[in-house]
């Protein structure tokens, strides 16, 4: 049997799948994250952990496949599995599911983890990192159909090797358009001699210095991502341009 090898997360890869969107969808989600977590060399407690997570957002993902009313851009859209790697604010591996229902957020029940029904938020909560909530865009979809994630985190060894990468701002910054230009945003990008460039999006620039992106989504704040967690940054810009705070946490 040949070991499955997931792209080069630790340098700012990403997974992206499309799931069923019927009862095989769970399943698949749960399948597809442990043969990255394997193939990462993960331990196996985390890994059920992580399957555990997978499974109830990705059940949470297929109730909500398609918004209402179904339209002729969102009826071939599915749920969708995405995975990445991000160093801030720890060595974390990124679990997200996208679905189309934009405005069916989901929230945490309060009820014991024992209770029969409605707990699925809070074992999720229970056994990772970090989770939330925002909007999105597909990322598969050829109409970059817009709808929203519920992701969550598990946490990554301290050595996790992407702490240490560095990358040029030049090819940081030429990665990150083209990133969001495969979600359907336009931007200019300008470079000095050094590399140091400009990534102008609507109503926002983005500055791409040696060791971060840098941005400020509102007067007075700024928010700064290490070049190596490209995903997470061009999650979180996404995020932004569609309206929304760089984060919903979980409470």
């Amino acid at each position: 049997m040949v070991m499955f090898r997931p792209p080069n997360l630790a340098a700012g890869g990403a997974c992206a799948w499309l799931l069923p969107a019927d009862e095989r969808g769970p399943a698949a989600a749960r399948s597809l994250l442990h043969q990255v977590m394997a193939g990462l060399g993960l331990e196996r407690d985390l890994i059920e952990d992580g399957k555990l997570a997978v499974s109830e957002t990705a059940t949470n993902a297929l109730r909500h496949a398609h918004p209402e009313p179904v339209t002729a851009e969102t009826a071939d859209t599915g749920p969708e599995l995405w995975i990445w790697a991000r160093t801030v604010p720890a060595p974390q591996l990124v679990v997200s599911l996208f679905d189309c229902a934009r405005h069916a957020l989901p929230h945490p029940t309060g009820t014991e983890l024992l209770d029969e029904h409605g707990k699925g938020l809070d074992l999720v909560t229970a056994v990772t990192a970090d989770w939330g909530t925002g909007p999105s865009r597909s990322r598969l979809s050829a109409q970059r159909t817009p709808g929203k994630t519920v992701w969550f985190a598990l946490p990554l060894p301290f050595r996790w090797p992407g702490r240490h990468l560095r990358v040029h701002p030049g090819t940081a910054a030429q990665t990150l358009m083209l990133n969001l230009g495969k979600r359907g945003y336009t931007g200019r990008r300008s470079s000095d001699e050094e590399g140091v460039s400009v990534v102008e999006l609507p109503g926002l620039n983005v500055w791409v210095l040696p060791q971060h992106f840098c941005w400020r989504p509102e007067p007075g704040r700024c928010v700064r991502r290490p070049l190596i967690d490209l995903q997470e940054t061009a999650e979180l810009l996404v995020r932004h341009l569609e309206g929304a705070p760089t984060s919903t946490p979980a409470p």
